[in-house]
């Protein structure tokens, strides 16, 4: 159990805010139950189990040991004025087959990302996960391909991946569709 209640309160309101989630999005994507996060956005408990610590942590993509010990405003914020674009820290993404990804749609996002493999990516953003092809999407990707994706951004930009009613992966490009062979 932590301690610091002040750094990780203060850290997951600011998570929250700037990664623009909610406290029912926490709670679904960690796999932690909605009264614990309201209590310890709330102030209301003195210790928190590290395996809450842990599972919050990896929704964020921050380490246990920062959400506890850092002030990550203050730190990104510092980040911001002496980074320039391209010279970015690399965010730890977990892998998941597409397979793992489909069989556990209803599963929490959490269990995959403790059991999984990581690999680092520069660039930013909350909720980014690596898809590992075990088909081609034609025109578009190659088996064995791993896709980083990041839930929910559509900036005009890129080809989105969805995933269809009978379980399949589709790109979608300029209203265009392929789907895995």
């Amino acid at each position: 159990m932590t301690k610091n209640k002040n750094y990780l309160k203060s850290n997951i309101d600011y998570l929250l805010k700037s990664r623009k989630e909610t406290q029912i999005s926490l709670s679904e994507g960690a796999g932690v139950n909605r009264t614990t996060i309201y209590n310890i956005l709330e102030g209301k408990v003195d210790r928190v189990q590290s395996s809450t610590v842990r599972k919050v942590a990896g929704f964020f993509g921050v380490s246990f040991s920062e959400i506890q010990t850092s002030d990550l405003r203050e730190k990104e914020l510092s980040n911001d004025l002496i980074a320039l674009d391209g010279n970015m820290n690399p965010i730890a993404v977990p892998i998941v087959t597409d397979t793992t990804l489909m069989s556990a749609l209803k599963a929490k996002i959490g269990n995959l990302v403790v059991s999984s493999e990581i690999t680092y990516f520069f660039g930013e953003g909350p909720n980014v996960i690596g898809i590992h092809l075990s088909k081609e999407i034609r025109g578009y990707y190659n088996k064995g391909d791993v896709l980083i994706v990041r839930r929910w951004v559509n900036e005009g930009e890129g080809n989105i991946l969805v995933i269809t009613p009978k379980m399949t992966l589709r790109v979608v490009r300029n209203g265009r569709f392929s789907s895995a062979s």
